[in-house]
């Protein structure tokens, strides 16, 4: 494949993956913390994490006590989103930084996990 091709391949993914994430918490769509938390952990999250954030073969489960708010902070999720995990508790490899993702979906998505986390009825 040549440079170019390389070059306008890799720019419509990052356009498409722009989309995605611009969809997800867009104008139109959730408005509510809680909502805009969902729809961006969906586009950026559930892949390794599960939809229902019980993990996957990829990554683990979220609902695992040591991942709750009595044991990590939020500014501990936070700075694991920004920069990324180092493997240590798992064999699913170290989770990549997501630098792309604002501290406010940051805080969306910290928001939508703590009230799946304790099972908040409002979610």
């Amino acid at each position: 494949m040549s440079a170019v091709a390389v070059r306008l391949l890799l720019g419509a993914s990052i356009t498409i993956a722009s989309a995605s994430i611009g969809a997800a918490c867009g104008a139109d769509g959730p408005t509510t913390t809680l909502g805009r938390g969902e729809a961006i952990y969906g586009a950026n999250c559930a892949q390794c994490h599960g939809d229902d954030l019980a993990g996957t073969d990829r990554g683990p489960s979220l609902l695992e006590p040591i991942y709750g708010p009595d044991q990590l902070s939020d500014a501990e999720v936070a700075d694991a989103i920004r920069n990324g995990v180092d493997e240590e508790l798992w064999d699913f490899g170290p989770m990549p930084a997501n630098g792309a993702i604002t501290d406010t979906q940051i805080e969306a998505i910290i928001a939508f996990v703590r009230a799946e986390q304790i099972g908040d009825p409002a979610n």
